[in-house]
């Protein structure tokens, strides 16, 4: 199962060392592969977080997962591949219950974040001391906080402010609940909305219901995708998902007219459904 998830990502065994290159290396080509995405919250079709079933759908019609099940992976592919790491429960957002998973990698001593959930995150770990760390033309801020945990800035292009990390590890088991909240419940983002992202060393690509968007700090486009031929063109030659459920283009149109619906003022109904700037 590891040599097959290697593949996925352009990668073998052999390629790869638990040192800080390796880590590099499998982080980078992990993100480059596997998109970030909420289609089994929106299929009804999410289970455990159990490495055997992610993987398993990670090898076939190019799929992902959303941060609780990326990472549930890349922390067990690194763990097989001999590296030391931590599972780390973190608020997206700041506030509220957990809603993402991090995780911690020890190389020689010192601790990175490697995170493959945000969609929006870092195409390479970054260290987990206090500063700036760039990662190519974007920059994130770490702040060890008077209470013990973490904050992660983001930068500009990114759409949440950042995240907290708690200084304590925890094991993959208690993020169990989190994920069937944020899977299940009605007021989930991610069963309100069908997301697919991909970072880039120089933006950030997203499908969000209907919208295409790109941004970074030399590029900034949105585009409303015109029907389900371009809805699957889509995500078959921007991510790599080549699965095609109707139901996905269903839900798709319905989450962006209720979008337009509930955000359009009076009689701006066509100008907003053609510039349709936030979903």
């Amino acid at each position: 199962m590891v040599e097959a998830l290697l593949r996925r990502i352009g990668l073998s065994a052999r390629d790869v060392s638990p040192d800080l290159d390796g880590l590099f290396r499998v982080h980078r080509a992990y993100l480059e592969a596997i998109p970030y995405e909420d289609l089994a919250v929106q299929l009804g079709e999410t289970g455990p977080l159990s490495p055997a079933e992610l993987v398993s759908r990670l090898l076939n019609d190019g799929r992902g997962g959303y941060c609780f099940e990326l990472n549930t992976v890349l922390g067990w592919l690194l763990t097989e591949l001999g590296f030391e790491l931590r599972y780390h429960q973190a608020v997206v957002g700041g506030e509220g219950p957990t809603n993402h998973m991090a995780l911690v990698v020890d190389v020689d001593g010192s601790p990175w974040i490697a995170d493959s959930g945000l969609g929006e995150g870092f195409m390479e770990p970054i260290p987990l001391e206090p500063g700036v760390a760039k990662v190519g033309p974007f920059a994130w801020t770490i702040e060890l906080e008077t209470c013990g945990t973490w904050w992660i800035g983001a930068h500009e292009w990114v759409t949440f402010p950042g995240f907290r990390m708690d200084e304590d590890p925890s094991p993959v088991s208690a993020f169990e609940p989190h994920h069937r909240r944020l899977a299940t419940s009605p007021e989930s983002p991610f069963v309100k909305t069908l997301v697919v992202q991909k970072p880039s060393v120089d933006r950030i690509t997203t499908l969000r219901a209907r919208t295409l968007s790109v941004v970074g700090p030399d590029v900034n486009t949105k585009h409303v995708v015109a029907d389900e031929t371009e809805f699957f063109h889509v995500l078959a030659g921007v991510f790599g998902i080549t699965r095609r459920e109707p139901r996905l283009w269903s839900q798709a149109v319905a989450q962006h007219d209720a979008w337009l619906a509930g955000t359009a003022p009076a009689g701006a109904a066509s100008s907003a459904r053609a510039a349709h700037p936030n979903v």
